[in-house]
């Protein structure tokens, strides 16, 4: 029987990306459900120390919209190895349209949502939101696509 529920670390996540090093460290980790198998939660603290608040912005350090961009679609690439096990491809993930909300601030643990909407041979669509630990959004994100 396969398991309900799988949770990926930073590490673990090498074995389904092709990332690694600096560029796995904008996401932690996700967790796939399998009864919903069309959706994939990833995890991302922001730390004080984190490199992508440097200059952003001197006195007031605010997440930056590159790097939730980057998270959001790490998540996303994430899904289609995981969903799809068949793919003999590594995932390409690109966000089209993002709505930010809210500031993410040092402290904040921000929960990518991602929701795979459909698939058309090599192409996958998705849509997200990020959520800090307050359960307020972010942001929003419309036509991520991905391709293997």
């Amino acid at each position: 029987m396969a398991a309900l529920f799988t949770c990926y670390n930073r590490k673990s996540l090498e074995t389904i990306l092709p990332h690694r090093g600096e560029a796995l460290r904008k996401i932690d980790g996700v967790f796939y459900d399998a009864s919903a198998p069309g959706m994939i939660r990833g995890i991302k603290k922001v730390h004080d120390s984190d490199q992508d608040l440097e200059g952003h912005f001197p006195g007031a350090p605010t997440y930056p919209g590159y790097a939730q961009d980057e998270f959001v679609c790490l998540v996303a690439a994430a899904l289609i190895p995981i969903a799809f096990k068949d793919m003999d491809h590594e995932p390409y993930v690109v966000q089209k349209i993002v709505r930010y909300k809210k500031n993410a601030v040092p402290g904040d643990t921000l929960t990518a949502e991602v929701t795979l909407h459909g698939r058309r041979a090599k192409f996958f669509m998705f849509s997200a939101r990020i959520i800090n630990q307050h359960n307020e959004v972010i942001a929003e994100y419309e036509k991520i696509v991905g391709a293997v």
